[in-house]
């Protein structure tokens, strides 16, 4: 039996994946896989990677990433208020991070038991070498990703980049969102197990982490739009 433990959208939540990791230590799992977006909103981007990197987790690249990897330019519907946040990002960060996202990748493809699984951080454009590769989020509220998703060739989808999880299934392909793992609103935290023996299962798990901590080491903090994207993004 191979375990694949997957997450998302950390965005600086050292906590979270901390509790994260060491959840995953205690439940046999054989990779663990970061859809993206570690950086951004939180405190503690530097620190986030350096956990990546420390424990050995593969990590495909989100759209916050590309913001410090190609400039916010990227992205035309950035606001000067996210700009400054992703200027005080990059202040945070130095060489090694700068390294390690260099060689990450935008998708990671399997073929297990006949089953083409991806993990991305989400839909990609036809056109991955784009500077900004990603579809626009309106999908969801055109109602319009199902169908795009079954347009690709995949059996099995991981993504994130929208916070909130769902699931789709329809002509026996299975489509998942994580959401994100560190902007939450309480002291639960979600990641997903990928279970693959004779037949391919998949877990959602729950865990606590130390929310007292993240609330102390954020309130510390001083950056570019921290009241709104505290109350915004981790109910603060």
């Amino acid at each position: 039996m191979k375990r694949i433990a997957i997450f998302s959208d950390i965005h600086g939540n050292v906590p979270v994946l901390e509790a994260i990791i060491k959840d995953v230590k205690s439940n046999n799992i054989d990779e663990i896989i970061c859809l993206g977006d570690t950086l951004g909103l939180g405190p503690m981007p530097g620190e986030c990677i350096d956990l990546i990197i420390d424990n050995n987790i593969n990590m495909v690249l989100g759209n916050h990433e590309l913001y410090y990897l190609r400039g916010t330019a990227i992205d035309e519907d950035m606001t000067d208020y996210e700009k400054s946040h992703h200027a005080w990002i990059r202040s945070k960060l130095n060489n090694k991070h700068f390294e390690f996202l260099s060689k990450c990748p935008l998708i990671i493809e399997k073929n297990i038991n006949n089953k083409l699984i991806s993990f991305q951080h989400f839909l990609l454009k036809d056109n991955r070498n784009s500077n900004y590769p990603f579809r626009s989020l309106l999908l969801l509220k055109d109602n319009k990703l199902e169908q795009e998703l079954l347009k690709t060739k995949y059996d099995y989808m991981f993504f994130g980049h929208e916070h909130k999880s769902f699931e789709i299934e329809k002509e026996n392909r299975y489509f998942y969102c994580v959401g994100s793992s560190g902007c939450n609103k309480n002291n639960i935290t979600t990641y997903m197990i990928l279970e693959i023996d004779n037949e391919i299962k998949v877990i959602r798990k729950e865990i606590e982490y130390n929310r007292k901590l993240f609330e102390e080491i954020l309130s510390n903090s001083d950056y570019p739009e921290i009241k709104n994207i505290s109350k915004h993004f981790f109910g603060i």
